[in-house]
């Protein structure tokens, strides 16, 4: 495991305090710039800051790896415990570097992105404003114990395509039911589509973000 490689977007409008952040996740074999283009969408008082997956696929980088095949794959639970540590970490210290306001950290994640973004919240929910999972899913082998009773109070905003052929909707579905006992500000929404972020999805997500900056 290495340092986390970031690029980053400043803050486009003030806020009336140091300014919010989202930290976005990319997908397995991507990189940081997947989803940076995606913060031209959202709030402008955003702090953006995309990382690098911190193993180096030789096509792409990747959070951990994989085996299996899409529809199928097959997390390898040694490389994903590291690297949701290492994560944990850079979370926790990313405000204090930036000066961004530490009770306003929301995570974005793509894909093994959003896998990444759920463990976290499940890991330590306290630490953030709020989780935006994409075309991902919460793994019950990634977790340490039961789920925390903070979750409840932790915004979720998991989306995912019905046609996705690399992580099944079936996958989603079982996410959303294993939170819906407990995470009191869960929003699922479905669309059909693959494994993307649609044009619809996106917009979801600004107006997510928009209100939650909001209160």
């Amino acid at each position: 495991m290495t340092t986390i490689h970031t690029i980053e977007r400043r803050p486009r409008a003030a806020s009336a305090g140091p300014p919010p952040l989202l930290i976005m996740l990319h997908g397995y074999g991507s990189n940081e710039r997947d989803l940076f283009d995606l913060g031209e969408y959202l709030d402008p008082r955003l702090h953006i800051v995309s990382a690098r997956g911190v193993l180096n696929l030789g096509f792409g980088f990747a959070w951990y790896h994989l085996g299996g095949a899409p529809g199928n794959l097959v997390p390898d639970p040694e490389t994903r415990a590291r690297a949701r540590d290492l994560l944990a970490k850079f979370v926790a210290d990313l405000p204090g570097r930036l000066g961004t306001d530490p009770w306003h950290t929301y995570l974005l994640g793509f894909s093994q992105g959003a896998v990444m973004s759920l463990a976290l919240a499940a890991h330590e929910p306290a630490r953030l404003a709020g989780v935006i999972p994409l075309s991902g899913y919460l793994d019950p082998d990634s977790l340490d114990a039961p789920l925390p009773a903070a979750i409840a109070d932790l915004p979720i905003l998991q989306i995912h395509g019905t046609e996705d052929e690399v992580i099944p909707i079936a996958a989603a579905r079982r996410t959303r039911d294993a939170l819906a006992p407990l995470a009191r500000r869960h929003t699922y929404q479905e669309y059909p589509v693959g494994h993307t972020i649609s044009m619809d999805g996106l917009m979801l997500v600004r107006d997510w973000l928009a209100e939650r900056l909001a209160t």
